[in-house]
């Protein structure tokens, strides 16, 4: 398994964990801890995203730059 599967697998799985977790133990319900919960969520997914994109351009990407 090479280093690039090793990181996505290990976001994902952090995802998840945070995911259940705030599932399973959801605290006071309020705005901010709404947006705490949202704002970590969209962190990881942003994280992802940009080391996709980032193998993409490596794979894929003009070599002269």
């Amino acid at each position: 398994m090479n280093l690039e599967t090793k990181l996505l697998n290990a976001l994902k799985a952090k995802q998840f964990e945070f995911a259940e977790e705030a599932l399973r133990h959801p605290q006071d319900r309020d705005a901010f801890e709404y947006g705490h919960r949202c704002g970590m969520m969209a962190g990881y997914e942003a994280s992802i995203n940009v080391l996709l994109q980032l193998l993409d351009e490596e794979k894929f990407g003009d070599k002269n730059i």
